[in-house]
């Protein structure tokens, strides 16, 4: 049977009722002051056979909407030009009196399943054995199907083992993507005993003449040709672009209109701008269609659907953010070898100006060559000053490193100099982010959850503003009653400062432990003294904006910074004042929108793949 739902009542539901106050259907208010429901709901709550004609205005129906009248009754009557006894659905319009509850927003969405092929899934609020509160029925619309033309088949979900039963008819069939209403139930095709089906089959608002006016899309409709003529490939940049923010998927799709909707399925980007536009928006720029077109559908949308703003960042226009400082991306891939042989490593760069991401390159390194090799990287791209820029910025590096390779002191390199030899150390000439390789590569299934937990965990920072520090105590934490993990698995916790160094059996436990809960900045400093690591973990307070350990998500982000400056702005260099070495300090920072910028690039597949 279909299960309970006191609270998700839509605005726009109604009940229609028998003289005797038994619900015989539902209904779904559209604009106009009118119901759209079932004939056969209305010849049950008027107590008629099948009858194909439609009562006469002397024959109101009693009604009542659930979330906003509590249940009391009124009238409205069948708008005869509306009757559609073949089809089995009609209007109804209320008696004149007060203003109507918000009506539901309709969406014409057999079109988008044909072309995708995929079912869509869909939720039904409906009323059988006269249930007071409503049940609620998942599904997916899987296609045409029944004994009309352009009728919809509709399934009970699996995972969520219901029926249709009587009283389902006639009740909105809602696309929970966009909060449209799709059509309504018509009846359930497959009885089973008591009177209930797992299929059932769905009239689609499109099929609803008197509704034709209301579904009317103008640019959506020159839309379809455009991107129907264009073949997925054309426009597979464009898509990566507007899933960037996304956990990849595979993108099979056969023209760029079967991608544009499956992108209509999709929650909208945390600047509010749906991720379909994204998409029309980037194949615009890049010129293989018509932008006229392309652009006149993103403009016609409602500005509660496109913030102007955002669209306006989005084009390039007005208040466009400018590119973010240059970076060096290092990725080490560990090369299958003779175990008594050294370890060697595939060490691939790139460049990225804020714009443009350029391969550099690849080389087998040995851990001994790893700095060479490096220091030798960022000695080519400071040779081009052009790709930085006239005035750089202070400008990252940014490592995705196997586990074996996270403990390299990086920030105590020191670069070569023309005269000395030996110039800056490179934690005073870069910000440094390390990345643990294994966790972010989504071909490594066994690290998936993690994965997960570190958006769950990014979603929770961005919609509180904040998380929560953590810091293991450095003497106390092996010895502790509640496993790590147990204390971890807090979301809201988004930084992590060890305890102990991951170079020793404690430290690289804590390490993991970390890693697998999905925490987005984890840090630590090389030593083994347990009072400059709790000196350490006190002047994290400097990051630390409000009361107790509570982080802000711009804190979180400005972790590397905060840490050159540090390094490099010390009035006194051997940094004694600290109680601590800060370039003995790493920090894994794992930002969920950085991460998906970079997926597509590429940088996170095996080198021996990109090269």
């Amino acid at each position: 049977m279909a299960s309970p739902s006191l609270v998700l009542t839509p605005a726009w539901q109604v009940r229609i009722k028998a003289p005797d106050d038994l619900v015989v259907g539902g209904g779904v208010l559209v604009p106009g002051n009118r119901i759209l429901t079932c004939v056969h709901v209305i010849n049950a709550a008027l107590g008629r056979r099948d009858d194909p004609l439609p009562p006469g205005p002397e024959y109101p129906v009693r009604v009542d909407i659930p979330c906003r009248t509590e249940y009391r009754p009124e009238l409205a009557r069948v708008v005869g030009t509306a009757w559609n006894a073949e089809r089995d659905t009609t209007l109804l319009e209320f008696d004149a009196g007060r203003p109507r509850p918000p009506v539901a927003r309709l969406g014409a969405r057999m079109g988008d399943i044909a072309v995708s092929g995929r079912p869509r899934p869909v939720r039904v609020q409906g009323y059988p054995r006269d249930s007071p509160h409503g049940l609620r029925a998942d599904a997916r619309v899987v296609g045409p199907g029944g004994d009309l033309p352009h009728r919809a088949q509709v399934h009970i979900d699996r995972a969520h083992p219901s029926l249709f039963e009587p009283g389902f008819s006639g009740c909105g069939v809602l696309d929970p993507q966009d909060g449209t209403v799709i059509g309504i139930l018509i009846k359930a095709r497959y009885t089973v005993a008591g009177g209930g089906g797992h299929v059932a089959l769905m009239e689609p608002v499109e099929m609803v003449a008197p509704l034709a006016e209301l579904l009317v899309d103008e640019e959506l409709d020159a839309l379809r040709p455009a991107l129907g003529a264009l073949r997925f490939e054309a426009v597979a940049a464009a898509y990566a672009a507007a899933t960037r923010h996304r956990i990849p998927e595979s993108a099979v799709f056969g023209s760029a209109w079967e991608a544009f909707a499956h992108l209509r399925e999709l929650a909208p980007r945390e600047d509010g701008v749906p991720v379909e536009v994204v998409f029309v928006e980037e194949i615009a720029k890049s010129g293989v269609a018509n932008t006229r077109v392309l652009r006149a559908y993103s403009d016609s949308r409602s500005s509660s659907a496109v913030p102007h703003d955002a669209l306006q960042r989005l084009r390039g226009e007005d208040g466009l953010d400018p590119p973010g400082p240059g970076t060096l991306i290092f990725s080490a891939e560990p090369v299958p070898d003779d175990p008594d042989r050294p370890a060697r490593y595939v060490l691939s760069h790139w460049t990225d100006n804020g714009r443009d991401i350029t391969n550099g390159g690849s080389a087998v390194v040995t851990e001994e060559g790893l700095r060479e090799s490096v220091v030798r990287a960022i000695e080519e791209a400071e040779a081009r000053p052009d790709c930085w820029g006239r005035e750089p910025p202070v400008l990252r590096l940014e490592f995705f490193l196997p586990f074996s390779l996270l403990t390299q002191r990086i920030a105590e390199w020191r670069m070569r100099a023309p005269a000395s030899g030996e110039g800056e150390r490179v934690g005073a000439a870069y910000e440094i982010i390390l990345h643990h390789a294994d966790r972010l590569d989504v071909h490594e299934k066994q690290w998936g959850r993690a994965r997960n937990k570190l958006i769950m965990r990014w979603r929770e920072l961005a919609r509180n503003g904040g998380g929560v520090l953590f810091r293991i105590p450095p003497d106390s934490a092996a010895g502790s009653r509640v496993p790590l993990q147990d204390r971890l698995s807090d979301p809201a916790i988004v930084a992590v400062a060890l305890g102990a160094h991951p170079s020793d059996e404690e430290g690289e436990r804590q390490l993991y432990r970390a890693l697998e809960a999905g925490l987005p900045a984890i840090a630590w400093i090389d030593t083994d003294d347990a009072e400059s690591t709790r000196r350490f973990h006190d002047s994290l307070e400097s990051a630390v904006t409000r009361s107790g350990d509570s982080i802000s998500r711009d804190d979180i982000t400005s972790l590397p910074h905060h840490l050159y400056s540090l390094r490099a702005r010390t009035r006194n260099p051997d940094h004694t004042d600290e109680g601590y070495d800060p370039y003995g300090i790493t920090i894994i920072l794992d930002s969920v929108p950085r991460i998906r910028k970079l997926l597509h690039t590429g940088i996170l597949a095996a080198p021996s793949r990109t090269r």
